[in-house]
């Protein structure tokens, strides 16, 4: 269960690091 919550973590990183971009880069235009 470990390796799948650190693997669930690594997804919702990436997930939330593209919105974060999505947003900067909406904010910009």
């Amino acid at each position: 269960k470990r390796i799948e919550n650190s693997v669930h973590r690594q997804v919702t990183a990436s997930a939330w690091n593209g919105l974060m971009k999505k947003a900067h880069e909406l904010s910009v235009l």
